[in-house]
Parts: structure tokens; sequence; C-alpha cells
């Protein structure tokens, strides 16, 4: 059953993420679309982020009292309406109150199904596991961009173009609760959970309590500096491309244009210009992600294929660190489309050997009952971090395109300093971890 439940969650996930990667990469197209400017897209995802942060401890916690099944049918419904709403949007007020939507209803998501697998998998393998997890995502974020480049260009009555991948994400999200529905079993079955008072601040208490943990505390904060620093790429990539490379992307437009209608483009009407110039940027950003997705399911798969039992857990994590240290200072200072391009399958390498395995270390140090919670508070810092930098970053990406991957950089050099200080959970019986100093051990 264990490897049965892994291929439908994976499956499941995959559908999901299809349509969160068609969405992503054209948020500054749906920021400019309605006047706004790139700060204006760092609080569209902040206001995401901020309800996720919320959220995610909540939802994590339930599922370790209801089961987890219940909680991601209710992220997929979430995400198939706020999709909806995101592509239906007339104005920026709407954009912001679907992402909200979608920050409440899809904060289960992934918490809920890191708790899923380690359910269903034994310490040693669960770095596969989470792997697993990682490669839905990698080949959401590989095939989404180009399929929303390409329904990009067709509109639907009475909507413009760029509504048309939203809608298509929103039918992906239903077609995916379906299949969860009647395939996807329920794997918790312990529904032993301190029954900690809940309120507007157990996003806090979840958080304070985790760091606290001996083991886990210290994972949680290579992630937490980790993950503020890697919210720079996912909020200010396409922003970079755009703004840095804007000459030479009228160029490519021009080039596509004039090959394709043997007319002149400085013939055409400003507005016309600018339409097809910013159509280059969403395929130029789409393919840029594509790359970043198809990186990391090449490294999610060699986690999978037993790497992390080979090399170890915490040397990955450090190795993956250090990749994503180098390449954020060299995306920084690149001024070539390609070497961006190398330069982003270098940071989904790091992220993608990083990522799984530093999960599979926190959840290595919580017992089956706990298992939701420790993920819930792990993805509500997560959000907290990209809370704080998409506004940020999205100011600074403005003003300089080169500041905020300076800066995640020089966070990720904290990051990688507290990885050296991580080491491999040990397990006892009945699967709880014992913790470095536990005399028990």
């Amino acid at each position: 059953m264990r490897r049965g439940a892994l291929a439908i969650l994976f499956v499941t996930l995959f559908v999901d993420l299809l349509g969160f990667g068609l969405i992503v990469p054209l948020i500054p197209i749906y920021i400019r679309h309605y006047g706004g400017a790139p700060w204006v897209g760092g609080l569209l995802m902040a206001s995401f982020s901020m309800m996720q942060f919320v959220f995610a401890p909540v939802w994590g916690r339930l599922s370790d009292r209801v089961g987890r099944r219940p909680l991601i049918l209710l992220s997929l419904v979430g995400s198939g309406v706020s999709y909806w709403m995101f592509g239906a949007a007339p104005n920026l007020a709407v954009l912001f109150a679907a992402r909200v939507a979608s920050g409440i209803l899809t904060a289960a998501s992934l918490p809920t199904a890191q708790a899923y697998v380690a359910d269903v998998t034994p310490p040693e393998r669960r770095a596969g596991g989470m792997a697993l997890l990682g490669a839905a995502f990698g080949l959401g974020f590989a095939f989404g961009p180009w399929i929303g480049g390409v329904l990009g260009r067709y509109a639907l009555p009475g909507y413009p173009a760029i509504a048309t991948p939203a809608f298509f994400a929103s039918g992906l999200a239903l077609v995916s609760f379906l299949f969860a529905l009647f395939l996807l079993p329920e794997t918790h079955h312990d529904r032993r959970v301190s029954r900690e008072r809940e309120g507007p601040l157990a996003a806090f208490v979840a958080v304070r309590n985790a760091l606290r943990r001996p083991g886990i505390g210290a994972a949680l904060l290579v992630f937490a500096f980790a993950n503020f620093a890697f919210a720079a790429v996912e909020s200010s990539f396409s922003w970079l491309v755009i703004l840095r490379f804007e000459d030479r992307l009228a160029q490519m437009a021009a080039a596509a244009w004039e090959a394709g209608q043997h007319t002149s483009f400085a013939a055409l009407s400003p507005e016309m210009r600018a339409q097809l110039t910013e159509r280059m940027a969403v395929g130029v950003s789409g393919g840029i992600f594509g790359i970043v997705g198809v990186t990391v399911l090449i490294a999610h798969g060699a986690v999978m294929g037993g790497l992390a039992r080979r090399v170890g857990e915490a040397q990955l994590v450090i190795a993956g660190v250090a990749v994503l240290t180098l390449a954020l200072l060299g995306v920084a200072f690149a001024q070539d489309l390609n070497a961006i391009r190398v330069l982003s399958a270098c940071i989904a390498l790091g992220s993608g050997v990083m990522g799984p395995s530093l999960t599979a270390l926190i959840t290595q140090y919580a017992d089956s009952g706990e298992r939701g919670t420790v993920s819930g508070a792990q993805h509500g810092l997560s959000s907290l971090a990209r809370i704080l930098a998409p506004p940020v970053n999205n100011y600074l990406v403005g003003w300089n395109t080169a500041v905020p991957f300076v800066a995640a950089s020089a966070l990720m050099g904290v990051a990688l300093a507290l990885s050296l200080r991580l080491r491999p959970g040990a397990v006892r019986e009945e699967g709880r971890p014992a913790v470095a100093g536990d005399p028990s051990a």
C-alpha cells in the first residue's frame, strides 16, 4: 500500500503543482496588465504567504487530529476556486482577494503531504520520499510555464488572454480533487496529539515550540534562512529578466516578428510593440522556469535513487546551500541570458538536493502523532520568510536588479554556517527519534 499511496499522492500533487507552475511566472505580467509596479507584485505574493503562515500550522495540527486525506482534498478545492478567481479578476483588488483565498485554502497542501510521506516511509528512506514531492514540484515547474506561455496566446470570450492559464489551472486542480477523492487512501491512524489552544497566534506558538526542540530547531533555522534567501528567486526572478534584459527582449521580439510577418517591427504602434515584447518576456521567463523544473526533477531523482542514503542528509544540505550561495551571487552580476539560464540550473540543483534532505532531517525528529504539526510549523516559517522577502526584494529589484540576489547570497552564507551544525537523526524503537544529547538514545 505504501508505494501505491505514494504514487497516487505524486499524481495528485503533480496535477496541482502544474497549475501553480502555470501561474507564478506570469504574475509580473498580471501586475503590469493592471497598471501595478514591481512592489505591488511583492505585496501580492506577501498576501498569499501571510495566509500560509497563519494557516499552515493550523492545518498541519488538524491533519494530526482528523487525518491527512481531508486536508489534501480541502487544499485541492481551494486551488480550483482561487485560480478561477485569479483568472476572472477585473482589477487588482480581486487579484489580491484571489491570492488571499488561495493562501488560506491551500496552506494544507505541502505540510500535509510531507506528513503523509512520513507516515508511509521508514526514516532511512524518508529523504527519497520527500524528493518524490519535489519531483512533482519539478515536473509542474518544468511543464507549467511552457503550457502557460502557449495558453496565454489564446483568449476566452470576455477575458484577456492572460486569464486563460489561470482558468486552465483551476480545471487541473478540480481534476486532481476528483482523482484524490476516489483513489487517495488515508495513512494517519495515530491520532494522539497535544491539545494546545488554537488562536490567531497559533502559528507563532507552533514555530516557537518547534525551534525549541533539539535537532528540529537547528534544521529549522537553516530552513528559515534558506527560504528567506530563496524568496528572492521566486519573487524577483521574472522582474530581473524583464528589467535587466528589456532591450534584448525587444530585439528578440522584433526579430521574431519580422521573420514571421516580413514587415517592420518599428512600424508597429507602441502598444503593439510593448505587447509583443511582453509575450517574449513570458516565453523567456517560462523557459528559464522550465530549466529550473527539469533540474529540480533530476536532483530529486538522484536523492530518490539513494544519494541521501550513500552521502547522508546533513552532507547534502551543506552541499546544496553552498551551491545556492555561489549561484545567487552569479545571478546578481550576470549580463547574458544564457548565463542566467546556467545559473538558474545551478540554483535548482542546490535547492533540489537541499530541500528533501533538510525536510527528512526535520521529520526524523518528530513522532507519528506530531508530524503534521511539525511540518505545519516548518511551512509556517517558510511562509513568514515569503511575507517579508517579496515586498523588499521587489522594491529593490526595481531600483537595482543585482541587490536582491547579493542579499540572498549573503543570507545563504549564514544558512551555510548554520548547516555545519546539523547532525543526522538516530532512530529508536517505534520509529521515534533519538536526539543529540538524549541519554536514552
